[in-house]
């Protein structure tokens, strides 16, 4: 088997996996047990994305589709930063890596994830609800996360930086945010 057809087949198992272990409730993800009840108005982040924020679409088809409030310059590595606009509008900072969308990341508590957690829960709260499919990790300068890794993708639920608990939630392939969450 050549190495593009055992990656494309190793990526569609991955997929398959994800979207099983985010979008139905089984043994490897409970129930949303959130502060707040889900509610129609609720967003809801996946390690697959947000809503029309989907890992591995195009920056041009989003702003195209008006989705798109800023975007800066690619960096020398071809990395850019974006913010979601429309009903996310505020609420998603979108990383593109040579105009693909790699990391969606929120740092506010009207996104949830397909279990239930929130930014402002407290890293407990997190492990209870993930039943300790993910691990609490730390990097060098002191920050902690809890990390949940489903196949080659991953939830990384980052420490405040005022207060003890989620700050942020950010999605996208385990590959780059552990080494980004190790790195600072």
């Amino acid at each position: 088997m050549s190495s593009r057809n055992r990656f494309l087949m190793l990526f569609a198992v991955a997929l398959t996996i994800a979207g099983v272990a985010v979008g139905v409730s089984g043994s490897a993800v409970a129930a949303p047990r959130a502060a707040t009840p889900a509610v129609a108005a609720d967003h809801v982040l996946t390690v697959l994305g947000a809503g029309p924020y989907r890992i591995g679409t195009s920056l041009s088809r989003l702003t195209e589709a008006g989705l798109i409030d800023w975007v800066t310059g690619p960096d020398a590595a071809g990395a850019q930063l974006a913010g979601s606009a429309g009903s996310w509008s505020g609420e998603l900072m979108l990383t593109f890596h040579h105009g693909f969308l790699v990391v969606v990341e929120t740092a506010t508590g009207s996104v949830r994830t397909a279990a239930g957690a929130r930014v402002g829960m407290s890293f407990a709260e997190v492990e209870a609800i993930y039943h300790g499919y993910g691990k609490l990790i730390t990097n060098d300068q002191g920050n902690t996360a809890y990390l949940v890794p489903v196949g080659p993708m991953a939830l990384l639920f980052g420490d405040h930086p005022i207060r003890p608990g989620v700050g942020s939630i950010q999605a996208g392939p385990a590959w780059i945010l552990r080494p980004a969450f190790r790195n600072g």
